[in-house]
């Protein structure tokens, strides 16, 4: 009875094999995706850009069946061909329900066999791609009627992305605000997944911002006071050897405690391609959608596409727009959808698992474009070809991408829930080789070098055009020009005039305005302006004229200002060194690293009769590069970040003491960091 009971089971368990192995899938579509695409793979490929191919099937069988694997077969024209396996990250299941229901399918993740194109396999040229295989979880091969059914995929070159982040060092209390180290890394990785291209710099430093508002309001002034610092601060950089085409973007630390600590983001939105548009944002913490580390990755995603000359949609998630939002926005793709059911654009996110971030499918009808302040943001395909534009024209070049091709779209069926988003308050990679195809007419760039011979005197402040209004936030010294004054000059645009002592007129240049971004119909045209008057000794006055009416002005005092050299406190020094691996771990906070507990810190002494104000800027590489860490500080100290130091040999630290238009520069002594002690 025994033997006939195994028997039983050997003869069902061979049933059940047999008839698995007649089940049968028909491939239906095979999508190749970076960031966002639709059930046409219109939108195209950037070469060295991570990759996915999506395979969807319709299955034959009884009942759904999961943790699928499959095969692709990736082939060159020169011969080359390669087999990949689906990720086992994916459980894929196959269910008959939805077959012929591929948009029903594009909406899972799990519903499709995921593959990763390797990154060799993603250089510039064409690959063809068929699905070879399909098997279950035990192993039996399904049978599939047209798995020669492929497609190709075709990439092309794409210019690269350089930002700088600036963590804004802030004080409240006694306490030091200062983003951790994922809040940097979410906005890497974020822009990395996001943003197309393969080609991206990133620079990061801590910043002493000495201006932070007590409290931060629920409207744009205190990112606005922040832009101004990180403009001045993007200026000297450049002066000093910065490459131009460097975005600058700051980050400002939001704990949760209080919405007093949350300072919503706001960026210059340039009409024509300009680098030098910068922006800020919160990074923390507090939003009910966002489940991982850091909001700080689409926030910054957010404003970096305003700088990238990206309007809000007007989607009805609350982000308005004074000039009425993108009026390129594709008229048949609902504002607060990435798409419609006639043009399903999916989104899709590799995630990084060393945040952790998780691979995430978002359908059309789901996620919002990323210029919206609605929930589950990601590039529509829309904005993900209009940045790639602008990156491409500041880099003089083609995107490779081309034009969406948009087609009709129903009405939204509904809004989303409104979110708080980028404009309320909470509730390096290595370069591909490739062509690049030349623009015909390229821009004219700023950062090509300015309109002024020798030196000059740079000058970043804030106006309001509607109220007349406006402020002074830096002026320093260049040793060259780096802007060029605007030629089509209106009856609105702010000049900027340099005076003598006797009040003489020694120049007068059109100044620069950038408008803000996140103003809503009605709101005050507020902006920021920059321009560059000849350096002079003579200069004793400097004004912002605007409308026939002085609106801000600086004054030098009688004698220049002098400090002393910069000194290090040596006797702490040896303990940073010596904790420098645990002061740079996960999670660290600058305010943990006082004088008291062995930071590293830099005084001088006001040596003059003046009062004055103090920019500070390091080097590691003996003087050959400056990097701008506090701009127009009343302090008479600097504390080292440990992240400014890490793996440098040598320190020097410059400060700049201005009496408001003239400055004296003193520099320390070269501080070796190798032996700890003062190069002689």
């Amino acid at each position: 009875m025994r033997w006939n009971l195994l028997a039983l089971v050997a003869f069902a368990a061979l049933s059940s094999t047999s008839a698995r192995s007649a089940d049968k899938v028909d491939l239906q579509f095979l999508e190749t995706t970076q960031s966002v695409q639709n059930d046409r793979n219109s939108i195209g490929l950037i070469a060295g850009k991570r990759t996915f191919v999506r395979a969807f099937v319709d299955y034959h069988g009884a009942a759904a069946v999961s943790k699928v694997r499959g095969t692709i077969e990736l082939k060159r024209a020169a011969g080359g061909v390669r087999t990949i396996d689906s990720l086992d990250s994916v459980e894929t299941t196959l269910d008959p329900s939805e077959n012929g229901k591929l948009d029903v399918k594009r909406k899972k993740l799990d519903h499709s066999l995921v593959f990763e194109i390797p990154l060799d396999w993603s250089t510039v040229g064409e690959v063809a791609i068929s699905l070879t295989g399909i098997s279950l979880h035990d192993g039996t091969r399904l049978v599939c009627t047209n798995c020669d059914k492929g497609t190709t995929a075709t990439f092309l070159q794409a210019a690269g992305v350089k930002v700088v982040l600036l963590g804004l060092s802030y004080k409240r209390a006694g306490k030091t605000f200062v983003p951790r180290d994922v809040d940097y890394k979410s906005a890497l990785s974020w822009l990395r997944r996001a943003y197309p291209s393969s080609d991206f710099e990133f620079q990061t430093r801590v910043i002493d911002w000495t201006t932070a508002p007590a409290a931060f309001d629920k409207g744009l002034k205190s990112c606005n006071n922040a832009n101004a610092a990180i403009a001045a601060i993007r200026k000297l950089d450049v002066a000093s050897g910065k490459n131009a085409l460097f975005h600058y973007y700051g980050l400002v630390y939001f704990d949760g405690s209080s919405e007093l600590n949350f300072m919503r983001g706001c960026s210059s939105l340039p009409p024509s391609p300009d680098p030098s548009a910068v922006g800020s944002g919160p990074a923390g913490v507090g939003y009910d959608w966002d489940t991982s580390p850091s909001f700080a990755g689409w926030y910054a995603g957010h404003e970096l596409g305003h700088t990238f000359g990206r309007h809000h949609p007007v989607s009805g998630c609350g982000d308005l727009d004074e000039n009425g939002g993108d009026t390129a926005w594709p008229n048949k793709i609902p504002k607060n959808r990435l798409g419609s059911a006639t043009d399903p654009f999916v989104a899709f996110d590799p995630g990084d698992p060393e945040l952790p971030s998780p691979m995430t499918v978002w359908g059309w009808d789901k996620a919002a474009d990323l210029m919206t302040y609605c929930k589950y943001t990601w590039p529509s395909a829309h904005n993900y070809v209009e940045i790639c534009n602008r990156i491409s024209a500041e880099n003089g070049v083609q995107c490779p991408l081309g034009a969406t091709q948009m087609a009709a779209g129903a009405p939204a069926p509904g809004m989303q829930d409104i979110s708080a988003g980028p404009g309320g308050a909470p509730l390096s990679i290595k370069k591909n080789p490739g062509l690049l195809v030349p623009v015909a007419d390229k821009v004219d760039q700023p950062m090509a070098g300015g309109s002024i011979s020798g030196p000059v005197i740079s000058l970043t402040g804030r106006i309001d055009l509607d109220s007349g209004s406006g402020e002074i936030s830096a002026v320093n010294r260049l040793d060259r020009s780096i802007e060029k004054a605007p030629t089509d000059k209106t009856t609105e645009t702010p000049t900027i005039k340099s005076y003598d002592a006797q009040g003489r007129v020694l120049s007068e240049v059109p100044a620069t305005v950038l408008l803000d971004s996140d103003r809503a119909a009605g709101d005050p045209r507020t902006g920021l302006v920059s321009g560059e008057v000849p350096y002079s000794n003579d200069v004793a006055r400097l004004e912002i004229f605007y409308k026939d009416k002085v609106i801000a002005a600086r004054e030098a005092a009688k004698t220049r200002p002098a400090i002393s050299q910069p000194t290090a406190d040596l006797p702490r020094l040896n303990d940073l060194l010596k904790g420098l691996n645990t002061l740079t771990a996960p999670g660290r906070q600058i305010g943990e690293f006082t004088k008291a507990n062995g930071a590293l810190t830099y005084t001088w002494q006001n040596q003059g009769s003046s009062s004055v104000k103090y920019t500070v800027q390091l080097s590691t590489n003996g003087g050959k590069d400056w990097n701008t860490v506090a701009v127009e500080t009343p302090q008479h100290s600097i504390t080292i970040d440990p992240s400014w130091i890490e793996g440098a040999s040598t320190l020097d630290v410059r400060v700049r003491a201005s009496d408001g238009i003239h400055e004296t520069i003193s520099t320390s002594k070269p501080l070796d960091l190798t032996t700890r002690l003062p190069l002689q």
